[in-house]
């Protein structure tokens, strides 16, 4: 794993809101996968980073590969209504922080959540 990355995620699995926002950088910028939509630093802050970890679950994270440059990360989300995803994100650092975010996500139904070895 990487530095950044154990953090990032170990803040997010934590639930602590604060650590995850010192994990971005000051010009943080996250494009949206869904409309092309692109989200800074300032539309972020504790109480709203609270409710998305709260909002769904992030299952079997894992890093692929991080560096200096890039952090790519891989996990499965299920929301509260049951809903699931595969998630890609990848993440370019600056300053040892994330700076730039997209991610790709893929929907999965319910039979090929429940049919996925990682669940058996």
């Amino acid at each position: 794993m990487g530095i950044v990355y154990d953090k990032f995620r170990g803040a997010w699995l934590d639930r602590d809101a604060e650590t995850y926002m010192s994990c971005l950088h000051t010009e943080y910028e996250f494009h949206l996968h869904s409309n092309g939509r692109k989200i800074t630093i300032a539309n972020f802050d504790v109480d709203r980073i609270l409710n998305f970890m709260t909002e769904s679950e992030q299952l079997h994270p894992t890093c692929i590969y991080e560096n200096e440059e890039i952090l790519v990360e891989h996990f499965y989300t299920v929301a509260t209504d049951g809903s699931c995803e595969a998630v890609l994100w990848s993440h370019k650092l600056k300053d040892g922080l994330i700076w730039r975010s997209q991610n790709g996500c893929t929907s999965l139904t319910k039979e090929q959540w429940d049919a996925n070895p990682l669940n058996q």
